[in-house]
């Protein structure tokens, strides 16, 4: 009758005899040691009601790739600690995951090799996708569905799932610490014809500066739908102003844009105030703020 099992910092020991959990709902496995990847499968196809499934990868959990099959799963959430020896880590790990009845998907991981999405997720709402892993086109491929999404790659190469169209996405947050962000932000705003609300912000820090090539075509979104922009962490960047400058000119419904700069210089950050409030604006009604 078991409903939620929480697992934290223990060996399993494997056993010949078959187990089922026919009742389960939650279960949370933090810093688990596994007899192996079999067990670790037989465990998850026992649950045949799962619909909330929480994992922690510890460094020696004995696990190299971790597959996720699980029909009924609702909401996945996957943590790799930072902290984790990278060059202890085989080139063949990372996760698979086969959970078509997902609405809610939370990864950070900057640990993996590789992540791979079996089958579509249809009913996603919600994703969090902070990887360092390579093919994250093959994720978002899958999620075309989802409403609120955030994204924070190492890197964009192959990020674009060809002829994808997120056409419920109405949150968009994107991290600009890769190089190749704007195109990642361009591609997804050209992508999502419904957004409202796009917010920018830097996680990381960036190693090299972005370069950009401002579009023929103007998004669909930015001319019809997006009412809120939110800028965290405002470096000034020359692309970084190029690309305020592009929003701000052809967001014709934008509402309200928030830019919250880095700058502890103060003539720097009145600069920045001056060239923003001074470009030219698709809406009339638009507020700029700054802090």
């Amino acid at each position: 009758m078991l409903v939620t099992l929480k697992l934290n910092s223990v060996i399993l020991v494997d056993s010949s005899s078959n187990f089922s959990f026919p009742y389960l709902k939650s279960l949370e496995l933090v810093l688990v040691k596994y007899p192996g990847e079999e067990f670790l499968k037989r465990l998850l196809s026992s649950c045949h009601v799962l619909e909330d499934l929480h994992v922690e990868h510890g460094p020696d959990d004995n696990v190299t790739t971790f597959t996720v099959r699980v029909p009924s799963l609702k909401k996945l959430v996957v943590y790799t600690p930072k902290d984790v020896d990278e060059e202890a880590i085989d080139d063949d790990h990372g996760f698979v995951i086969d959970a078509p009845s997902l609405e809610h998907l939370d990864i950070l991981d900057h640990q993996s090799r590789f992540c791979v999405i079996e089958n579509n997720m249809p009913k996603m709402e919600k994703a969090d996708i902070d990887i360092a892993c390579f093919l994250p086109g093959k994720i978002l491929g899958s999620i075309t569905s989802v409403k609120h999404l955030s994204l924070c790659l190492f890197s964009s190469k192959d990020a674009y799932p060809p002829s994808c169209v997120f056409f419920s996405l109405v949150r968009l947050i994107i991290c600009t610490c890769d190089t190749e962000w704007v195109n990642l932000l361009m591609f997804l705003l050209s992508s999502s014809p419904n957004s409202r609300a796009l917010e920018l912000e830097q996680c990381y820090t960036r190693e090299e500066l972005a370069c950009w090539s401002e579009p023929s075509l103007v998004p669909e979104c930015l001319l019809s739908s997006l009412e809120n922009l939110e800028w965290e962490n405002y470096e000034g960047t020359e692309v970084e102003k190029e690309v305020a400058v592009f929003i701000l000119r052809n967001g014709n419904c934008l509402k309200k844009a928030n830019i919250y700069s880095k700058f502890t210089d103060l003539r720097k950050q009145l600069e920045m105030i001056k060239e923003l409030s001074l470009s030219p604006r698709g809406s009339r009604t638009c507020q700029l703020l700054f802090d």
